[in-house]
């Protein structure tokens, strides 16, 4: 009797046991679906934040970049101007272009005008003098009187295009205009009129000018100063329309 009661025990003991292996194993198999969802929806979520920051950082990168190359308009601070004077970033490139009222450039220095503007220009848009590096004259402009030091102490000034659109028949004063501009390689002032410079007033126009390799004066027509190649090593310098001879 004793057997027989024994193998009932362990029969039940062995069906119990079964059963909750069979319990556990069910419920070990819907588990695992569930984890994995949750994996993959935590996955989903990261994958989705990741983007949103990207996103959000290019619209910012994007943002900052705008501002960068946005032109920077430093009109208002040359004295009696009404010319737009723009800086684009992007090309290290002055730009000048007749205004609304005249075509009348201001009689500041740009050097001067820059540093004007800074009181007034946010930190991210304001430059320096040293970060021009060409001036596009983009439509007809007249200088005024008083021109002196107009373009001098732009350190890296490589070109000034446009030249040729420069009105200068009211001028008097051109003293040290390009002085100092020790990157400026060639300069063409042949459609200039020189008729109203004062003999007195065109010292060392040039001077300091330690790359440039020719001038052209032609047309100028006019007895020119012996100061003005003062400060210029006319040995390495190629002058076009300028007679040695012509002193009387």
């Amino acid at each position: 009797m004793k057997v027989n009661h024994n193998i009932k025990k362990f029969t039940s003991k062995l069906l119990v046991s079964s059963a909750i292996a069979g319990i556990l194993g069910g419920v070990a198999i819907n588990v695992i679906p569930e984890k994995a969802d949750l994996v993959q929806n935590v996955q989903a979520k990261k994958k989705k934040r990741a983007k949103a920051k990207k996103k959000v950082k290019k619209a910012v990168t994007s943002h900052k970049t705008a501002n960068v190359n946005k032109k920077v308009d430093i009109s208002n601070y040359s004295y009696g101007n009404d010319c737009i004077l723009k800086f684009d970033p992007s090309t290290k490139t002055l730009h000048i272009k007749e205004g609304v009222n005249s075509n009348k450039l201001g009689s500041t220095p740009i050097y001067d005008v820059v540093y004007n503007a800074k009181k007034h220009v946010s930190k991210k848009n304001m430059f320096k003098p040293s970060d021009i590096e060409h001036i596009s004259i983009d439509s007809n402009i007249s200088l005024s009187d008083d021109s002196s030091y107009l373009f001098a102490r732009l350190y890296n000034l490589q070109d000034i295009t446009g030249l040729d659109k420069v009105d200068t028949g009211k001028t008097e004063y051109v003293d040290h205009m390009f002085f100092k501009d020790k990157k400026l390689i060639q300069l063409d002032l042949s459609q200039w009129d020189a008729s109203s410079f004062a003999y007195y007033r065109m010292e060392n126009m040039f001077s300091g000018d330690t790359s440039l390799k020719e001038i052209n004066l032609t047309g100028w027509g006019i007895k020119l100063s012996d100061d003005i190649f003062n400060g210029l090593d006319t040995t390495k310098v190629k002058i076009i329309g300028f007679d040695d001879d012509d002193d009387d």
